[in-house]
């Protein structure tokens, strides 16, 4: 029988230590959002997860004070573009019908995280 490793164990290829890869963490956070940022480290640095140390990587960006939600902040900008296309485009209807389903997973996520306290 081969015996397997879990996946929070650090393989034995991987160099860097936690603290190189905090780094790299709050320099991509500046340019990307959680889930780009994973598959950056994944691809760029070869690092298969941030669990190998223990922690998630949500828990990185918060320990470094950095955007956790970024769901609530695209849903808003997706608002906002709508109606400026709205503005000039008046009788879109179905950019209106788009526009009350933004709305409404906006205000759901409001919600979320109001009720979370995130």
């Amino acid at each position: 029988m081969t015996s397997q490793k879990s996946s929070t164990e650090k393989p034995a290829w991987l160099k860097m230590k936690e603290q190189d890869i905090i780094k790299i963490i709050a320099e991509l956070s500046e340019k990307y959002q959680p889930a780009q940022i994973g598959l950056v480290l994944r691809d760029n640095y070869g690092i298969p997860t941030t669990k190998i140390y223990g922690k998630k990587l949500l828990s990185y960006l918060k320990e470094l004070g950095k955007n956790t939600n970024p769901e609530l902040e695209n849903a808003g900008k997706k608002v906002e573009r709508m109606k400026e296309h709205l503005k000039s485009n008046v009788t879109d209807r179905k950019a209106k019908h788009k526009l009350q389903k933004a709305q409404s997973r906006l205000n759901v996520l409001k919600k979320y995280y109001s009720d979370k306290k995130r």
